[in-house]
């Protein structure tokens, strides 16, 4: 019997995984994305698919169909046979297998208690420390902190640092310590070591641009997919990502590292960095995981004015707005970027055709998912 993929939008799964519980309860910001993305999956779905949605998306899933030729078949599962039923979420954690049990897919077809530890054992941000280590670069290594006057006294030594919850996603579980008063930045410290057990240190850098390779796992071996490049604000929170020929985003890395005394991606190493990556990723992550990946990348400049990479900001086990973007540029044959945003509380009519503001997905919880125009 052929297996048939089942998809979930569940972004919230890095907060379920910092939580580490069967029953999460995610905030209200993250509930809306969720409802309001439930239909995400049709832009990387094949003919057979199916979606876990509820049935009242079925007017969205018609609106899909009709605007961008999109296969949308909802279910709620529910059915007396399940074997055949392949789950796909975002991402992994006791909270989706939890949804996807409830909807009747089959333990057999589930991860097991062991393979859900191990993940979000993986899914912690020190996994970069032990990838940097693998590449043989210890001057950009984090540092996991679990008292606070360790942070402090890092500050003190070189301030402006970037403090990292172990689990968040979109930059919402980072700050930087510019500015902050000692006792603030000591309270701040303390309250995620005591949710999450201890805090990422990282030195500031100055950041050029933001990307990400990409990356599949079959169970058995990772491959290199293709380059993902995402807007963030200065402080770390996510923005949007472009959608474009892999090219473009190619020969955009190319011009940024170009600027510093003739280099270029080859002699910065990163076709070099992605072939290790590939070797450590295999053995770090398989045979755990099946699915997409992300490892955040940064072009910075170093005191000398020259510009460097840094391989690994952190590592995302799951699909990424990267590879949903990844999926837009192929399914529309895009040619120009485009930049890729949740908007909220837009109020547009959706419209079929590229304008400054195309609507990918219909309105829900005052969510749109948006192409505009990228320069």
């Amino acid at each position: 019997m052929n297996q048939q993929n089942i998809n979930l939008f569940n972004p919230e799964n890095d907060l379920a995984l910092a939580i580490g519980c069967r029953h999460y309860t995610p905030p209200p910001h993250a509930a809306a994305l969720h409802r309001a993305g439930a239909l995400l999956p049709a832009w990387w779905s094949e003919t057979d698919d199916m979606i876990l949605a509820p049935s009242d998306y079925a007017e969205d899933a018609i609106w899909l169909k009709s605007h961008w030729g999109l296969s949308c078949n909802l279910s709620s599962i529910n059915q007396p046979d399940t074997s055949n039923l392949h789950p796909q979420p975002w991402g992994w954690s006791e909270d989706a297998r939890r949804q996807f049990s409830s909807a009747g897919i089959a333990d057999i077809n589930l991860p097991s208690d062991d393979t859900i530890a191990t993940l979000r054992r993986l899914s912690h941000r020190r996994s970069s420390i032990i990838i940097l280590q693998e590449l043989d670069i210890d001057n950009l290594l984090p540092e996991e902190v679990t008292n606070p006057d360790r942070v402090l006294a890092l500050e003190s030594e070189s301030p402006g640092r970037y403090i990292k919850s172990p689990w968040s996603c979109s930059g919402r579980g980072v700050f930087c310590t510019t500015g902050l008063p000692s006792d603030v930045l000591r309270t701040r410290v303390q309250g995620i070591i005591n949710r999450q057990g201890s805090v990422m240190v990282e030195k500031g850098l100055d950041k050029i641009t933001d990307f990400a390779s990409l990356f599949y796992s079959d169970g058995t071996k990772v491959e290199f997919r293709g380059l993902s490049l995402f807007l963030a604000e200065q402080r770390g929170l996510y923005t949007g990502n472009i959608v474009a020929p892999q090219e473009y985003i190619y020969n955009y890395l190319a011009e940024k590292f170009s600027s510093s005394q003739g280099a270029s991606l080859s002699s910065l190493s990163l076709p070099t960095v992605i072939s290790n990556l590939e070797r450590i990723l295999t053995a770090l992550i398989t045979p755990h995981y099946q699915g997409w990946l992300g490892i955040d990348m940064m072009i910075y400049r170093d005191r000398n004015g020259s510009m460097n990479l840094h391989p690994c900001i952190e590592l995302n086990l799951r699909r990424t707005m990267g590879v949903t973007a990844m999926h837009i540029a192929a399914r529309l044959s895009v040619t120009t970027p485009y930049l890729l945003t949740w908007h909220h509380a837009r109020t547009a009519a959706p419209k079929p055709e590229f304008h400054p503001d195309t609507i990918l997905l219909p309105t829900r919880d005052n969510f749109t998912l948006t192409l505009t125009s990228f320069k």
